[in-house]
């Protein structure tokens, strides 16, 4: 798997914004994986900038690869077809 950059938009105090980030921090420990993580509150320009309206947003290299809650399966197999 090549290395990913990958970016998720999140609100405090939700539970599908927590679940996400529990699937791509395992594949931070596993694999090639770079995770970087927005809190609207403490980067609301960057909401603006990239129009994330909805949490949890999952970016992968720059890219919306999800909106809402996925499974490591689904991001697995995202990454994978995105190599």
């Amino acid at each position: 798997m090549n290395a990913h950059i990958i970016e998720v938009f999140i609100e405090k105090n939700c539970k599908a914004c927590s679940e996400v980030l529990e699937v791509i921090e395992s594949f931070v420990r596993q694999y090639r994986v770079s995770l970087q993580v927005y809190d609207r509150k403490e980067h609301a320009k960057v909401f603006r900038e990239r129009s994330v309206v909805v949490c949890p947003a999952t970016f992968v290299d720059k890219r919306l690869a999800f909106y809402g809650a996925f499974s490591s399966a689904e991001l697995s197999s995202y990454l994978q077809s995105d190599t």
